[in-house]
């Protein structure tokens, strides 16, 4: 869970700058609302409010959808109905929500130094916003995957994030397989509901 916390929490770590790529510019829009309201007296006193800032200012810009059916593993996702595939995407995102939350208590002005953006052939599709994150004793590459929805360039969402290659929706996928070879997708709904209720 540590793990999990530190590679969610750099999600809002990037300075403020003027960025080449749009997905950069999505994550330079984010964070820094994201900061501000982490510094705000708001933060310091209410976890509701980052609660709600975190649901209002980056969940949206997740693709929850994406995360989920890597995440499941594609003859999972194939063969789960849509009510479940609903409620695995709505359980998932609550799930991350969560986490984002606890995570982000812990912010203390962590920095990352992002690297130059490498073009690639499908730069207009899919992006990799590359960092290095800063924790004073420690650094080590993050690497935010983005794709843009309905084909449109200006519109950009995270569909998966890597701390020194390892990736979030990876380190969900053992969990997940687990539970399902246990009782199944519905018995997977109902574990990760029950974890959000707690």
């Amino acid at each position: 869970m540590k793990f999990i916390r530190t590679l969610l929490i750099t999600l809002v770590l990037f300075p403020a700058m003027v960025f080449a790529h749009p997905a950069e510019d999505l994550i330079r829009e984010i964070t820094g609302d994201m900061i501000s309201a982490l510094n705000s007296a708001e933060a310091k006193s209410d976890e509701a409010f980052v609660r709600s800032k975190i649901d209002t200012d980056i969940l949206p810009h997740i693709d929850f959808t994406t995360m989920t059916k890597i995440t499941l593993g594609a003859k999972q996702w194939k063969s789960a109905s849509a009510d479940q595939r609903s409620g695995l995407v709505a359980e998932f995102r609550e799930l991350l929500l969560n986490t984002y939350t606890a995570a982000l208590q812990e912010y203390s002005g962590q920095k990352l130094e992002i690297l130059p953006h490498e073009a690639s052939d499908n730069d207009d599709k899919i992006a990799t916003v590359k960092t290095v994150f800063d924790d004073a004793s420690v650094k080590f590459p993050i690497d935010y995957k983005l794709k843009t929805t309905k084909g449109d360039r200006n519109t950009w969402k995270v569909y998966d994030i890597e701390v020194e290659n390892v990736s979030l929706v990876k380190s969900y996928k053992a969990e997940f397989s687990s539970q399902i070879k246990k009782s199944g997708v519905d018995g997977l709904i109902d574990t990760l509901r029950a974890k959000n209720k707690k």
